[in-house]
């Protein structure tokens, strides 16, 4: 019976060990089916659709407010509208996201959400966008890696005004009550990436600012699998329960064989 309650803890810290895997695939599932279905309404509409996706687009456009709220602290930021803006491709880091408007927790705890008193993205000279997402949720990747984008390393905006290219060009932190966290450029397009920091702690935000330069393709350049600390160190401990589990099965079932014969 002990060997039994023991294999059983060993099952329940498995299924505890292999949570935030299954999570974070379970959401990336639902955050893919979203984007092959914006991906492919991009395709396949005609110049007229597209162009009246414009015009919808200017009209979710929010007001370009000279204070912007914390969008981690302030939770009346609701979402609005059940089609994303755009989505957002970070090759560097492997992160492809919807982006939606506002950063409810319902945006949030699967996708970017863009901050509202910022501009929707349509890569207009003078608009600066401001986009977040999490860092660190067990069950999402979403911005976790965002600290490893250099000077100089590009992201990638595409939606109804087509595909826009950035490039960092400034990195900084703040702290949440920052009452103007951007500032537009009446020369430049811009778009800001926003999470917390440091990892796990939140205690101030992290700033990662581009400006639009143009395109060096018509499609964004393919993604690398990014190898992080916690992902080996996820993987390890996964080998190192299952091979554990399966070897003490085995000197169970193999007590239980000799048990057997001596009793024959």
């Amino acid at each position: 019976m002990r060997k039994w309650i023991a294999i059983l803890l060993f099952i329940l810290g498995l299924g505890l060990l292999c949570y935030p895997i299954i999570s974070n695939y379970v959401t990336s599932l639902n955050q893919q089916g979203t984007l092959s279905t914006y991906k492919r309404t991009l395709q396949k509409e005609s110049a007229n659709k597209l162009k009246a996706a414009q015009q919808s687009l200017k009209k979710t456009r929010t007001s370009q407010q000279k204070s912007v709220n914390d969008p981690f602290s302030d939770h009346s930021n609701t979402a609005y509208g059940n089609e994303p803006l755009a989505f957002i491709a970070i090759p560097k880091i492997d992160i492809e996201l919807p982006l939606f408007a506002g950063t409810s927790d319902k945006v949030l705890d699967r996708y970017a959400g863009l901050v509202q008193g910022t501009d929707v993205p349509m890569g207009k000279k003078g608009q600066h966008s401001l986009i977040t997402a999490h860092r660190g949720l067990p069950g999402a990747q979403l911005f976790t890696d965002l600290p490893r984008l250099e000077i100089g390393d590009k992201f990638y905006l595409k939606n109804a005004y087509g595909l826009m290219t950035y490039e960092v060009d400034n990195i900084k932190t703040i702290k949440p009550t920052t009452a103007n966290p951007v500032q537009r450029d009446p020369q430049t397009n811009q778009v800001t990436l926003m999470t917390c920091t440091p990892y796990m702690i939140n205690t101030h935000r992290l700033l990662v600012t581009g400006h639009r330069i143009p395109n060096e393709s018509k499609s964004i350049p393919k993604a690398h699998f990014v190898w992080d600390w916690y992902k080996i160190l996820m993987v390890a401990l996964g080998i190192a329960v299952i091979a554990y589990l399966i070897y003490r099965l085995i000197r169970y079932f193999q007590s239980r064989k000799g048990g057997d014969s001596d009793e024959s």
